[in-house]
């Protein structure tokens, strides 16, 4: 058998995070960098328009549906993978087990007009800085799990193991929704646009 690995979402309305920073968005296209979430790829989508409703429309029609079908402006997902030397044999050796995460981000990054308001140029800028740090939390909430999970492996048996990994996704699963439910999807955090 081969290595095994889980994905898990965490979406919000008007957030995301990333690992890092690769750029989807050409860059003749790109109003500069933008806001980065720590230990994530980030992964950006055009957003065009100049006045907020034109702009709000824009996200709309432009933002990626995330893998658990939530519609928002960005998400995160964690990847988990791990394998271990039998890895599917009853004679394994979970003490060389290998988890890695990544994270990745979906966001969007606005092409500013040259005749556009201050104002519509700020509303952006605290929306997109919201927007990262509602997402950072996300990617927090991977990152925290993640030693859980190769502690469970380690400590369980070899036909325990995956059951045990995947025991811990699902209480970062929980933690993720529960992030959602407190933060509103980020709008709380200031991620909402306009």
């Amino acid at each position: 058998m081969g290595p095994r690995s889980i994905r898990r979402f965490a979406c919000a309305l008007a957030a995301t995070g990333a690992l890092g920073s690769q750029a989807l968005v050409p860059a003749t296209l790109a109003a500069g960098p933008g806001p980065v979430v720590k230990h994530a790829t980030m992964h950006y989508y055009a957003v065009r328009g100049s006045t907020e409703a034109q702009i709000r429309a824009s996200l709309n029609a432009r933002a990626p549906a995330s893998p658990d079908g939530f519609n928002g402006d960005a998400f995160t997902q964690s990847h988990f993978h791990w394998n271990w030397p039998g890895y599917g044999t009853s004679t394994c050796s979970l003490a060389q087990a290998s988890v890695t995460l990544t994270i990745s981000v979906s966001f969007p990054r606005w092409t500013r007009p040259t005749a556009v308001s201050a104002g519509v140029a700020a509303a952006w800028a605290r929306y997109a800085k919201a927007l990262a740090r509602h997402e950072q939390g996300h990617a927090d909430i991977a990152r925290a799990r993640y030693p859980a999970v190769v502690r469970a492996i380690k400590r369980a048996t070899c036909a325990t193991a995956d059951a045990a990994a995947h025991a811990q996704l699902d209480l970062m699963h929980r933690q993720d929704v529960a992030y959602d439910a407190r933060t509103n999807h980020g709008a709380t955090q200031g991620a909402r646009f306009p």
